[in-house]
């Protein structure tokens, strides 16, 4: 990892689970307080360890956050390739997949006073791990369109998958507009618009 000093004498594997621990630590700290009132020390408290080891493998907080990212993008596309492994009709894999990667970052972030900030650190600071993490849906979603129209269980007519996936994305967003919802709320609505799609590619 990018992230990690080369000088470390860590090894390998402890190294890897510390840096995931910092990550973890540091996505429930800033999802709370935000990133400019989390400092080194708070990231080092909520992760149980000492300041001196969140610098053996971070020169500073944006490092951290862009590790938090990458470590986040790993554990959706864990996700979503777990749904994908999955022996389901194309309406019930698809709404997994929808609550797989959509209310994960959801549960994760919310829609609480720091996400904006956290937003715009994402497209500053941490736009490579951000476009990665974007692209898990997109892929994955087109994925399972093509695949679920290539053995015929559903018909695409003159749909194009990533056009169906580019709608979903925007159902997303759109299904978190006005008042925050509870995660139950954007669950359902996630459902519902999973639904939606399906029913326009059902074989009639």
């Amino acid at each position: 990892m990018s992230t990690s000093r080369e000088s470390s004498p860590v090894p390998p594997d402890e190294a890897r689970t510390r840096i995931e621990q910092i990550a973890d630590a540091a996505l429930r700290r800033f999802a709370r307080y935000g990133f400019k009132r989390s400092s080194m020390d708070d990231i080092a408290r909520e992760a149980s360890l000492a300041k001196a080891t969140i610098y053996l493998h971070f020169k500073g907080k944006d490092d951290v956050f862009r590790a938090m990212i990458e470590r986040f993008a790993a554990q959706i596309e864990a996700r979503c390739a777990a749904v994908m492994a999955q022996p389901l009709p194309f309406p019930d894999k698809l709404t997994a997949l929808m609550l797989a990667y959509f209310a994960t970052g959801y549960a994760a972030f919310g829609d609480g006073e720091h996400l904006q900030e956290l937003k715009a650190l994402m497209a500053s600071i941490a736009l490579r791990e951000l476009q990665a993490l974007e692209r898990i849906f997109t892929v994955t979603a087109t994925a399972l369109l093509a695949q679920s129209a290539s053995s015929g269980e559903i018909a695409l007519g003159s749909l194009e998958p990533i056009g169906i996936v580019e709608t979903l994305v925007r159902a997303a967003i759109g299904a978190k507009m006005g008042t925050p919802p509870s995660l139950e709320t954007y669950e359902a609505r996630l459902r519902l618009a999973a639904a939606v799609a399906a029913q326009a590619v059902a074989k009639r």
